[in-house]
């Protein structure tokens, strides 16, 4: 009799205890939420920014600059100079807390529009009009001569800045920054 009640409190015993691990590793997986990684099977986010600067159609080569912004956000610039310039920023987003780095990505291509910033600075020069086919998101306007065009590829926030050309139209203008767009997230590798 005593094996059987020994035997029985064992089978509770281990029982408890697998309960407990299972509680244990669920509670730590909804804190911790580790689906928000860049390395989560199924998630398709960028590890690192292109290390060059293409070669844009009748364009000087331009070497990247790095830069690094507030919580780790990694970035890359690139200008080609010339009439019209042409700039490019990279941001790199990596989950923060319980956010993935698509979802900074996401809030930061989002924060990017043409905004009224007091009777001192006036307006800052965002991209307001949708754009499809560049890209997850994008949207442009023309600022006078300046075209700004911002995009986001999963993790990553393209900021482009094109001046006109003085012969040049604002659709000819959009058209060209569109093209440059898509050659420049074109460089972006997905994991």
């Amino acid at each position: 009799m005593t094996a059987a009640v020994s035997g029985r409190w064992r089978r509770r015993f281990v029982r408890g205890a697998a309960l407990a691990v299972v509680i244990l590793v669920a509670a730590l997986a909804v804190v911790y939420r580790p689906w928000l990684e860049a390395g989560w099977p199924g998630r398709h986010e960028a590890a690192t920014l292109p290390s060059t600067c293409p070669q844009l159609p009748g364009r000087p080569p331009a070497t990247p600059a790095r830069l690094t912004g507030p919580g780790g956000v990694e970035g890359a610039d690139c200008v080609w100079a010339g009439a019209p310039e042409v700039e490019a920023r990279y941001w790199l987003y990596r989950r923060t807390g319980t956010s993935s780095g698509t979802g900074e990505a996401e809030r930061e291509a989002a924060s990017r529009v043409t905004r009224y910033a007091g009777p001192s600075a006036g307006y800052t020069l965002g991209a307001d009009t949708p754009l499809s086919g560049v890209g997850d998101e994008a949207r442009i306007s023309a600022h006078g001569s300046l075209v700004v065009l911002v995009a986001r590829k999963s993790n990553v926030v393209l900021v482009l800045d094109r001046t006109s050309a003085p012969d040049e139209g604002t659709e000819q203008a959009e058209a060209a920054v569109t093209g440059c767009a898509r050659t420049l997230l074109d460089l972006v590798r997905l994991s």
